[in-house]
């Protein structure tokens, strides 16, 4: 399990994938545009505060790290590029985009 601290208050949290509209640049570079959350709202990107670029490579992911606003709301949006073998030995690249989204939990769980 994970967590993350807002507010004060630590919460466990997990990985939820989201779809993500974005731009590829002429230089190649990765620009989130909109995001849209499972239950189908989407939200405008308003600024890019920070990136990082791809990390170290652990069990065959590297992880990406944009920490974007929008609607007044600052959250970091990761994307993940995953390689995967082919059947014919190759590889092939499979890139989704993710937050850190938290539990519904009852109020008062303790972690344990």
């Amino acid at each position: 399990m994970e967590y993350r601290q807002t507010d004060g208050k630590t919460r466990r949290v997990h990985k939820q994938y989201v779809d993500v509209v974005a731009r590829i640049l002429a230089g190649g570079q990765v620009v989130p545009v909109t995001v849209c959350w499972v239950d189908g709202r989407c939200f405008t990107i308003d600024e890019i505060i920070s990136t990082t670029g791809f990390g170290l490579t652990v069990h065959g992911v590297r992880t990406a790290t944009y920490k974007v606003r929008f609607g007044g709301h600052a959250t970091e949006l990761y994307l993940e590029d995953q390689a995967r073998e082919r059947a014919d030995g190759s590889q092939a690249h499979v890139m989704r985009w993710w937050v850190w989204a938290f539990d519904r939990t009852l109020e008062g769980e303790r972690r344990r």
